[in-house]
């Protein structure tokens, strides 16, 4: 937890678990951000999911100071687990005092058990952020949240997890010389992957690209800088096995995660072509993108769900519009990728990397706006839509609950 003198009116809940997490490293990010314009105004307070009665305890001790709760959701680190779900209802049950807040950074994408174990937390909720237009189109249609609410919740683009400010060029050149190999195993072509490896990033994709340009005579080498999800352990082993059984495993260089920002971009910079075959097309809210979107290397991606994704972002609307971009239908063949990979490599020398450091200002900015809005009561809302009017599912269970008797139950 990030502490300071001065009390916080913020509290970012997450996961304690040491392992990658990209929405993890936006909340801390985010919170650096927050408080770059106002010292101590946010924390970052982590707890386990294994220990859901302390991990409601510590909401509701946070309510009670009468500060905004915030949630991430969803967080790798939590795995499958449904307590996150449900822990700030239970809070809410405890005290009617402070606010909640969420930014859902998926909703399109999740599975119906995922969105079933969230509910709770949805009708428990004051106020909603989206990372992406995309998202937050989505969750215009579910019928757990009143219209008004739904309509206040704001898009606000993340920044980049990863900054790209201490890239060591004789790194590079090193990893370069590496990558390309030499002899009969020498690389004519290297595409770079950077992210957690789960079901929406296609794994599987990547490696049938890379036999798809191996078919076509093209010796492509495939480097991958990210790790499957940690509660899904056969998942790497299995990603291993396609490699050898589509015959491309000596083209394989698995590099997992690596925690030195320098070292990454430095191993990132070294590729020819990125290649992120996203199942949800391309979107503000991946910071997978984000963070190779700062180098000046082609992209080939999956086209964007909305034409506007990009109109709160012109840096990442530009890194998008590069001649050495392409985007690929979702349900692109891996033949179709190849080809793509060869058309942005062919346009390289007009690549660009965008500068995204402003992102996170201007985040810090609307969260701020977001947060001032969220501790008092918007005078256009009716009283009907109020998230703490009697009539709202929550403070009306509340209501039917002996508060005092429920007071008394996390001391």
């Amino acid at each position: 937890m990030h502490r300071s003198s001065q009390a916080p009116s913020v509290v970012i809940f997450g996961s304690a678990r040491p392992v990658t997490c990209a929405v993890m490293d936006y909340a801390y990010r985010l919170v650096d951000a927050i408080n770059a314009l106002r010292p101590g105004f946010a924390v970052v307070r982590t707890i386990e999911a294994e220990q859901p009665a302390t991990f409601i305890r510590a909401i509701a001790e946070e309510l009670r100071r009468d500060r905004i709760v915030h949630l991430q959701l969803p967080i790798e680190g939590w795995g499958n687990s449904v307590v996150p779900g449900s822990a700030l209802m239970a809070a809410r049950l405890l005290t009617r005092k402070g606010r909640i807040a969420i930014t859902l950074h998926e909703w399109t994408s999740l599975n119906r058990l995922r969105h079933l174990s969230m509910v709770p937390d949805i009708l428990a909720c004051d106020g909603f952020v989206f990372v992406s237009p995309q998202q937050r189109e989505s969750f215009q249609t579910t019928p757990l949240v009143g219209k008004a609410k739904k309509q206040a919740a704001p898009v606000i683009p993340i920044g980049p997890n990863i900054m790209p400010a201490r890239i060591d060029p004789k790194q590079v050149a090193a990893e370069r010389a590496k990558l390309r190999g030499s002899g009969s195993g020498e690389a004519d072509i290297v595409i770079g992957f950077f992210g957690v490896l789960y079901a929406s990033k296609r794994p599987d994709v990547l490696l049938r690209t890379t036999q798809a340009l191996h078919k076509r005579g093209v010796k492509a080498r495939l480097l991958i800088c990210g790790d499957f999800l940690w509660d899904k352990p056969n998942d790497r082993e299995a990603f291993l096995a396609l490699a050898r059984d589509l015959g491309v495993a000596d083209w394989l260089d698995f590099r997992g995660r690596i925690d030195d920002e320098g070292a990454l971009m430095a191993t990132l910079s070294a590729a020819d072509v990125f290649l992120l075959p996203f199942t949800d097309g391309i979107s503000t809210r991946r910071g997978s993108f984000l963070a190779v979107s700062q180098l000046a290397i082609p992209l080939v991606s999956t086209e964007a769900e909305r034409q506007d994704e990009f109109a709160l972002a012109p840096a990442l609307k530009a890194k998008i519009d590069n001649p050495s971009t392409v985007l690929c239908p979702v349900d692109a063949t891996p033949e179709r990728f190849a080809e793509a990979v060869l058309v942005a490599q062919a346009g390289k020398r007009k690549a660009i990397g965008v500068d995204l450091a402003r992102l996170w200002d201007k985040a810090a900015h609307a969260h701020l706006d977001f947060y001032a809005r969220l501790q008092k009561s918007d005078p256009t809302t009716p009283a009907a839509q109020d998230p703490r009017s009697e009539d709202s599912p929550v403070e009306g269970s509340i209501k039917r609950q002996d508060a005092s008797r429920v007071e008394t139950t996390t001391q």
